[in-house]
């Protein structure tokens, strides 16, 4: 008996250092997500992250990042979302799908996408004494505008330009002849837009048959536009030739309203000189006209005026009123004494009498 109960004891021992053991590594986790995600521009994505084995990650902390710790994109700890130091680009468009968070899988959510928020994620999980983490490769795509082929001559020899934009990611751009052949470009641009989207610019000397074909392909989803071949549609018009001839457009334009300006302004001057002369006229014609109403004109010499009732007015005579004669009149029935001194002419007839 003395010998067994040592046996017994060291027995326990080991059977409870394995159940320890045992426990421990029940507690492990490994975070496992896909290698790469691909989404179109402007719609929701899902960036898949669970753990293995197989448990309840209500209690842990979740974090989504990139490409640094903080800032992140999402972080869910003690049982809720917290967007206190989110990165701003993710502002009101990330969700955190906790229906299956219990058995450890909890997708994040993006909200239309956009070109930035292509990239490589981190999904982070840690519980109060494990950690593990996954990467996930996110690649936003977008398929450009159709190719373009422009030449400001069209004739062998002379350069041709083709280009296209909206691309995501990075597009590659060919050239072939009518067999089908790769023509190598003289020069070749890609740079992006204010949309963070790529263009891409490429430019060759023009084969003898003039019959070349422009492709542009974006290496993600495989979309490939072809421009026509030249002898069949002739060389379209493209953005760059549309902005060249609205530059030439518009001085031309300003110059021809200017143009129409003056000839209006100078029309209204003429109108305006051509009154004037009227007046001037009709002013000259009023003038040399016979007296109204009876009133004596220079010259004239009406029944009851006489040359003496003028006045003395100098040798311009005052315009009669209301019977009154002026200078040089002698109407029948008045005498030249009855306008006073008039000077010269109004001596003359003082004495003088006029009858009918």
């Amino acid at each position: 008996m003395g010998p067994a109960i040592p046996k017994i004891v060291h027995f326990f021992g080991l059977f409870i250092l394995c159940s320890m053991f045992e426990g421990s590594l029940s507690a492990q986790f490994k975070v496992s997500s896909t290698i790469s995600v691909v989404a179109a521009l402007g719609s929701d994505v899902l960036l898949p992250c669970r753990l293995i084995p197989e448990m309840n990650a209500e209690k842990m902390e979740i974090r989504w990042f990139k490409p640094r710790y903080q800032p992140y994109v999402h972080l869910y700890i003690n049982g809720k979302d917290n967007y206190s130091i989110q990165m701003p680009q993710f502002a009101n468009r990330t969700e955190l799908l906790k229906e299956n968070i219990t058995i450890g899988i909890f997708p994040l959510k993006i909200h239309k996408v956009t070109a930035q928020d292509s990239g490589k994620y981190y999904c982070f999980v840690e519980s109060s004494d494990h950690h593990s983490m996954a990467t996930v490769q996110l690649q936003v795509t977008a398929v450009g505008s159709l190719p373009v082929i422009s030449s400001n001559t069209y004739t062998s020899n002379e350069p041709a330009f083709c280009e296209s934009c909206g691309w995501l990611p990075e597009p590659s751009l060919i050239w072939t002849d009518t067999q089908g052949i790769r023509v190598i470009p003289s020069k070749e641009k890609v740079y992006r837009d204010e949309k963070s989207l790529y263009c891409i610019f490429s430019i060759i000397s023009l084969p003898d048959s003039s019959n070349i074909t422009c492709t542009v392909l974006n290496s993600v989803n495989q979309s490939k536009y072809h421009s026509k071949p030249i002898r069949e549609t002739g060389l379209p018009v493209t953005c760059r030739d549309q902005y060249s001839r609205y530059i030439v457009l518009w001085p031309c334009l300003v110059a021809l309203i200017v143009c129409i300006g003056y000839i209006y302004h100078q029309s209204k001057e003429l109108k305006r000189l051509r009154a004037e002369l009227d007046n001037c006229k009709q002013n000259e014609h009023h003038s040399e006209e016979a007296p109204v109403n009876g009133i004596c004109a220079a010259g004239y010499t009406p029944n009851g005026c006489t040359s003496s009732d003028h006045g003395t007015h100098g040798n311009v005579p005052s315009a009669p009123v209301n019977g009154i004669c002026a200078a040089g009149y002698v109407p029948i029935g008045s005498t030249s004494s009855d306008h006073g001194t008039q000077g010269k002419n109004s001596a003359d007839h003082s004495q003088s009498t006029v009858q009918v």
